[in-house]
């Protein structure tokens, strides 16, 4: 066996060009697939990761899918709001651990502004239960101070103490310019959408709407300062959204089920794992795509494989003839033959998994810090100790059948 495993050894140096051709093409081909399949799965987990923080939201009556969007990923608007009478009663359950409130509507230079309560730095949790860290400064803690998450820092060039003016709703030009907002403190890279937030209190929120009514500025009414509205009641009067920690798991149905038939007011909760699963399966379609083209690739690769055995068949018939005059038989031919496409399989996958780790090592920190990708280093997991077996596999099929071809020449062509 040793000696069959050199002479097809030196029979694939002999022909170094299109062997090599080969392993980088086969090589190319794997790493496409397996790159393509971590980054799937990396996106997918990060994607998930941002439901992490709460077993519920709390909204008002929409889709499942609209709630989860705008309450976690700040996209789209809300059709109503919550009280907050309706708000304190339900925090006010006994099998609820913790409640965050959430107020949107406001925007500063395209970043959504986000009303919450300083629990939201401390409940708040991604990917792994990970905490959201402060990159400088602290959370707000006056009426008028603001936190800002990692991109809205960078994007516009912001630092502490600077002041900014919020804008009354999305894309408006009308502005809350009587009530700058100072800098109080800037969050680190999450890769969640809490990066592209603008975050101050609900009373803040609540403060800056005193001259406002049905979206517009209450004519002739005198603005109030700083100064004098602080003394205000700021208590909201309504919020966007909510999320709700159960103390226990296995109440989160029943809780679920109270909320759904509260009777004061329309409102919906969901789970948001459960709302993020049928988000994934619209969007899913783009991934499936993406596997697909891969695949194909590494079929392609396959079938070149087989190609370059047939087509080296008719030059090497000198060489399998030789083979046979020195007490080659013919089944040592065919089993070169399956040996040699063995080995350039296990040396495309060798250099695949090396470039995969390669990589990994560079590209992965970039995609975590960038987007918010995370990608853990493995070497391989089972799934692609399988798919790694199935293409061992496939090219040893696909390789018989130059291999019969060989075996039949060296018949013919030996003595």
């Amino acid at each position: 066996m040793k000696i069959l495993f050199n002479l097809a050894f030196k029979s694939l140096l002999n022909r170094r060009l299109t062997v090599f051709l080969t392993v980088i093409s086969l090589t190319l081909s794997i790493t496409l697939f397996l790159s393509i399949d971590k980054l799937r799965l990396g996106t997918k987990s990060s994607f998930f990761g941002n439901v992490k923080s709460g077993d519920l939201i709390l909204g008002s009556r929409s889709g499942e899918v609209q709630l989860l969007l705008y309450s976690l990923f700040q996209i789209g608007s809300p059709t109503n709001n919550i009280s907050w009478d309706s708000y304190k009663e339900i925090s006010r359950n006994s099998e609820i651990e913790w409640m965050i409130p959430i107020s949107l509507g406001d925007s500063h230079k395209q970043f959504r502004v986000m009303g919450t309560t300083t629990e939201y730095f401390k409940k708040f949790s991604y990917r792994k239960n990970k905490k959201l860290e402060f990159k400088t400064g602290t959370p707000f803690y006056e009426t008028f101070d603001v936190v800002i998450g990692n991109d809205v820092a960078k994007i516009l060039k912001y630092k502490l103490e600077d002041d900014i003016i919020i804008a009354h709703g999305i894309a408006s030009q009308s502005l809350h310019d009587e009530f700058p907002f100072k800098i109080k403190g800037i969050l680190k890279k999450t890769g969640t959408p809490t990066d592209r937030l603008v975050l101050v209190s609900l009373e803040a929120l609540e403060a800056i709407h005193k001259d406002w009514q049905s979206g517009s500025r209450i004519p002739l009414q005198k603005s109030k300062t700083k100064e004098n509205i602080i003394n205000l009641n700021l208590e909201p009067k309504e919020i966007t959204a909510a999320i709700i920690k159960i103390k226990s798991p296995i109440k989160v149905f029943k809780i679920q089920r109270e909320i759904n038939n509260y009777e004061t007011e329309p409102l919906q909760a969901i789970i948001p794992g459960i709302a993020l699963t049928k988000l994934w399966q619209i969007v899913s379609i783009t991934e499936n795509i993406m596997l697909s083209i891969s695949t194909m690739v590494i079929i392609s690769s396959i079938i070149g494989l087989v190609a370059i055995l047939y087509s080296t068949l008719s030059g090497r018939r000198k060489e399998m003839a030789l083979l046979r005059i020195v007490g080659a038989s013919p089944k040592t031919i065919f089993f070169l033959m399956m040996l040699e496409s063995l080995m350039i399989s296990v040396f495309s996958i060798f250099f695949s998994l090396l470039l995969v780790q390669i990589f990994s090592i560079i590209i992965f920190p970039i995609l975590d810090y960038k987007y918010g990708i995370y990608l853990e280093h493995k070497l391989f997991n089972i799934k692609d100790f399988y798919f790694l077996t199935l293409v061992l596999i496939s090219s040893l099929i696909v390789s018989i059948f130059p291999s019969i071809q060989a075996f039949k020449k060296s018949i013919n062509d030996g003595v």
